[in-house]
């Protein structure tokens, strides 16, 4: 099994499941709630990295890349994030745009240290 796989279903489940109505509404309101929203993101992924670790990759979750990769997603995500509330824009163009770029960094992740 691809650890894209797993990477992808901790995006689905850190910004979308596990994202309060709280988090959503209030994310582009304050940076306290934005930084929450991304702190449990990050620590959704890893979650899914530790699963994947224990499946297929022993040790993986606590790779120095690992972290690596974990606190550029945080710095990328909030960005984006803090971007997109900055603006307001909420056009399906800049949704799609939006997760295409979450996604995007799945996979150049997947690309280069796998």
């Amino acid at each position: 099994m691809d650890i894209l796989f797993f990477l992808i279903l901790g995006h689905l489940a850190g910004d979308y499941a596990l994202q309060t109505d709280h988090m959503a509404a209030n994310k582009g309101k304050s940076i306290t709630v934005l930084s929450l929203h991304v702190v449990v993101y990050v620590v959704t992924l890893w979650f899914f990295f530790l699963f994947y670790s224990v499946l297929y990759q022993p040790g993986l979750y606590i790779q120095g890349t690992t972290f690596l990769f974990l606190a550029v997603l945080y710095i990328q995500h909030w960005g984006q994030d803090y971007l997109k509330s900055r603006y307001k824009n909420c056009s399906k163009q800049m949704y799609y745009l939006d997760q295409i770029l979450h996604l995007a960094v799945l996979y150049i992740y997947r690309i280069f240290i796998f």
